[in-house]
C-alpha cells in the first residue's frame, strides 16, 4: 500500500511537474539540493564542513597516550597540514606526501615551523613504483596520475613529470608505523589504488578513519563508488561529510555513482 500511495504521488507530481519549462528551475534546486548533501560544494574546509570534521576527530583521539598519527596524502603546498597543525598542536605526528618536485619544495618551505611533520616526496598507490604525473603547472591543485579532459575548463594537463610511488604498507612496514590515527587521501582520482596498497593495515584494524575524495576524478580514474563500498564497507562505516556534520551511508545505492565532488569519511567498525 504504501508503495503504491508513494508511486501515486510521484505519477501526480511529474505529470504536474515534468514540463520542459520547468527544466531550468529544477536544475537549480537541484544543484543546491546536493550542496545541501556535501555533493559539488567544494568549498573551504572552514565552509564545507571538512575543519568541522577535523575538530571533531580531535575530540575523538584527545586522551590518547601517544601523539596521534596522520597520514596527509597528496598534501600540496600544505594547507592541510598547517590546519592540523593548528588542531592538533604538537600532539600529532604528520606524514605528508607530495610527488611533484616544484610543489614538494614550497610544501617544505611552507611548512618549516610545523612540528612533528615527516615530509615525502612521493606519491602513494597500490604498489612502490615510477608512474607520471600529469599536471597544468607547477603548483597545481589539480596534478593527477590521470590526464583529465579539462578544456571545459580552458586547461590542459599537458606536463608530465617521473615520480615515485609508494604503498601505505610498504611505507609503514619500513617506518615502523604499527596504527595510523588518520589516512586522508586527496590525490586527484587514484585514492582507491592508494587504499589496496594499504590492505594489509586496513585488514588488520591498524587504520582507524580514512577521509577520501569522490568525484570526476574518480570518474578519469574509471573506478565507481561501488568499487570504494566494496572495499572499504566490510571495515568502515561510510559517512559524507556536510557543513555541518557528518550524514551515513548506510547501504550502496545507484544514486551513489554522482560522479561530483565528495568529502568522504571511512570509519572503523569497532
Amino acid at each position: 500500500m504504501k508503495m503504491s500511495i508513494k508511486k501515486a504521488a510521484a505519477d501526480l507530481y511529474t505529470s504536474i511537474a515534468s514540463r520542459p519549462a520547468l527544466q531550468s528551475l529544477h536544475a537549480a534546486v537541484l544543484k543546491f539540493t546536493l550542496y545541501a548533501m556535501g555533493i559539488g560544494y567544494s568549498e573551504h574546509s572552514d565552509r564545507n564542513g571538512e575543519r568541522r570534521w577535523l575538530n571533531e576527530l580531535h575530540r575523538r583521539l584527545t586522551g590518547l597516550s601517544r601523539r596521534a598519527v596522520i597520514f596527509d596524502v597528496g598534501a600540496n603546498v600544505g594547507d592541510y597540514a598547517r590546519e592540523v597543525s593548528e588542531v592538533f598542536g604538537a600532539q600529532v605526528e604528520l606524514h605528508c606526501f607530495e610527488p611533484s618536485k616544484a610543489t614538494f619544495e614550497e610544501l617544505t618551505r611552507r611548512t618549516t615551523t610545523i612540528d612533528g611533520v615527516v615530509l615525502n616526496r612521493l606519491g602513494v598507490g597500490s604498489t612502490t613504483t615510477t608512474a607520471t604525473l600529469y599536471t597544468d603547472g607547477d603548483g597545481s591543485t589539480l596534478a593527477s596520475l590521470y590526464p583529465r579532459d579539462l578544456e571545459r575548463f580552458d586547461r590542459t594537463m599537458d606536463q608530465t613529470e617521473s615520480i615515485e610511488l609508494v604503498s601505505v604498507d610498504d611505507y609503514c612496514r619500513t617506518h615502523s608505523i604499527d596504527h595510523i590515527d588518520l589516512l586522508k587521501l586527496d590525490i586527484e582520482g587514484n585514492e582507491f589504488e592508494a587504499l589496496r596498497g594499504a590492505a594489509k593495515m586496513i585488514d588488520e584494524g591498524r587504520i582507524d578513519f580514512i577521509q577520501l575524495e569522490f568525484g570526476a576524478t574518480t570518474l578519469a580514474a574509471r573506478v565507481s563508488f561501488h568499487d570504494l563500498w566494496t572495499l572499504l564497507s566490510p571495515k568502515f562505516e561510510l559517512y559524507r561529510i556536510l557543513k555541518r556534520g557528518l550524514h551515513p551511508i548506510r547501504r550502496y545505492e545507484e544514486v551513489c555513482e554522482l560522479f561530483m565532488y565528495q568529502n568522504l569519511v571511512a570509519i572503523r567498525r569497532k
